[in-house]
């Protein structure tokens, strides 16, 4: 596209001017300038208006093709910390500039299935929010994608405050001041601390967020997810409605039911 545009100004100013040398340099002037040049000459100061105006609209042509021009990114996810490299991560970006009157969902680019290795996808220039989860791990990171870039590591999404309670009674009552959170916690269960999810620019959900997780050396266990962020139900995982907004899990195993029987009529929020 941008070669067109170049091939477009260079008919369009020798057509007005005739064919340019090597050496001549065309500059554009500003459109009132060009106006009023327009008005009280003739001649050469009108050809100057029409070759001002002329080099203008092709080189705003050009900045606009190289504007909209999508950006091939490969997207990792980064290692652990001993530098085991993440296994199969299931991918998507979500554009952080859309109308308000926006489809989030149509906007929102994923993969089908997860991917083994560098997620390789074409994304228009601007903000996205990429998230990315494993069986073991979720991925997150805020970027500006532009023409310039080739490669992001999104890092592991750390959730703060970590474990606010391990369960090791039969059950476990659970309360947070800030949030104003209640629940009840299983048995060999943990929660996380729970907090109000950064929407962007300053703003902050209404619902409380937290994990709920067996509480299990090793991958694998099952978890219950409040209110998660950038979750499609039925794609990422299913999604119950409950008092506080929605529990979500990557899979309906049988503890994870053990657990959701315990966390789901628990679940109240009370004035912090």
């Amino acid at each position: 596209m941008q070669a067109a545009a170049r091939r477009d100004l260079r008919g369009v100013v020798e057509s007005v001017a005739g064919p340019q040398s090597g050496g001549e340099c065309v500059r554009g002037v500003g459109a009132e300038q060009m106006w009023n040049g327009a008005i009280g000459r003739s001649g050469l100061g009108l050809l100057g208006f029409r070759l001002g105006g002329a080099v203008f609209a092709a080189l705003a042509l050009l900045a606009v093709a190289a504007e909209a021009e999508p950006v091939k990114l490969r997207v990792t996810a980064a290692a652990s910390e001993d530098g085991t490299a993440a296994g199969p991560v299931s991918w998507s970006a979500v554009p952080l500039d859309l109308p308000e009157d926006a489809d989030v969902f149509d906007a929102m680019v994923m993969t089908q299935e997860p991917v083994e290795g560098a997620w390789e996808v074409l994304l228009e220039p601007g903000r996205y929010l990429l998230s990315g989860f494993t069986e073991a791990e979720l991925y997150e990171a805020e970027v500006e994608v532009s023409a310039r870039m080739a490669e992001v590591v999104v890092p592991v999404l750390v959730i703060e405050g970590g474990v606010a309670l391990r369960c090791a009674e039969a059950e476990c009552a659970y309360s947070d001041p800030q949030t104003g959170l209640v629940a009840t916690v299983p048995q060999g269960w943990a929660v996380e601390v729970p907090y109000f999810a950064d929407l962007g620019d300053g703003t902050l959900a209404s619902e409380i967020s937290t994990v709920f997780f067996e509480d299990l050396e090793g991958d694998g266990g099952a978890v219950w997810f409040l209110n998660p962020l950038d979750w499609i139900d039925g794609d990422t995982g299913p999604c119950r409605a409950v008092a506080l907004g929605s529990l979500c899990t990557f899979e309906l195993s049988e503890a994870a039911e053990a657990g959701f029987a315990v966390i789901a009529p628990s679940l109240q929020r009370v004035a912090p």
